[in-house]
């Protein structure tokens, strides 16, 4: 099996940060970071120790691998501009059809790596699930490997398998960080300080690592409490996206647990 010991980034966000530095403490090489703002890539590249460009056609051509982690409206039309058609080329998406970059070379696939991924905050990439396509059973194996040298958590899914997934995702992530702003901000109009919601939050987030969610599930509407419900809806009546997003996830609740009506 030929390994993948050189690794070309096309992108320079938290995505193609992270994965940098995690290819690099792997042992990897990163030749070089292609961004369209060039002094992104310089930026990253000086972090990394490799070259850098904003063209195309100025890619190292000497890579095993190359990481196409930039934004998703923007894959496909990169890939149509990439320049070798016989090296192995991935996208990092989570929704993106592997197909996407067919255009751009024989030799194609998916590195998707399910985070939440902020430039300046450390990860342990061993916990990062990484899902892996291929077009070719040939790059599988290459591919697996590099995953496996990152992470403990590797993952083949289809295509579709992996959209549903980025679905669930928003839902468990980006969701719930939006309740914790919504929280705050009704916290903040009280005078109360988000701290005293911590110790809740962790406690949730650790029966959700033990047992099914469904299992654990607590609050008014699990209860079917409907003066309790109502009166919160009272007090959210002055903030309407507030009372419709209580209502409706209150409603979702108590269907989930057989109270109709």
């Amino acid at each position: 099996m030929a390994q993948i010991r050189k690794i070309v980034i096309l992108g320079s966000g938290n995505v193609a940060t992270h994965l940098g530095h995690a290819f690099q403490e792997a042992g990897l090489e990163v030749l070089q970071v292609f961004s369209r703002e060039v002094e992104h890539a310089r930026t990253l590249a000086g972090q990394l120790n490799s070259g850098f460009t904003d063209r195309l056609a100025d890619l190292n051509q000497d890579a095993d691998l190359y990481v196409m982690a930039i934004t998703d409206d923007a894959i496909e039309k990169v890939a149509e501009c990439f320049p070798f058609q016989d090296k192995l080329l991935v996208h990092t998406s989570g929704t993106t059809h592997m197909d996407a970059l067919k255009a751009g070379s024989s030799r194609y696939g998916v590195f998707y790596p399910l985070q939440t991924f902020s430039r300046d905050v450390p990860l342990d990439y061993r916990k990062v699930p990484l899902c892996l396509e291929a077009h070719k059973e040939s790059d599988k194996p290459a591919l697996e490997h590099l995953a496996g040298s990152i992470s403990d958590a590797v993952q083949w899914t289809g295509s579709e398998q992996r959209r549903m997934l980025h679905v669930a995702a928003v839902f468990a992530c980006n969701f719930v960080n939006h309740m914790y702003t919504v929280a705050s901000d009704i916290l903040k109009q009280h005078d109360l300080p988000f701290d005293l919601l911590r110790p809740l939050i962790e406690e949730t987030a650790r029966k959700a690592q033990e047992k099914p969610p469904g299992q654990i599930q607590t609050g008014p509407a699990r209860r079917n409490n409907l003066k309790v419900i109502e009166r919160h809806l009272e007090m959210l009546k002055e903030q309407p996206d507030y009372h419709k997003m209580y209502n409706f996830i209150s409603e979702s609740i108590r269907r989930k647990y057989g109270f109709e009506g």
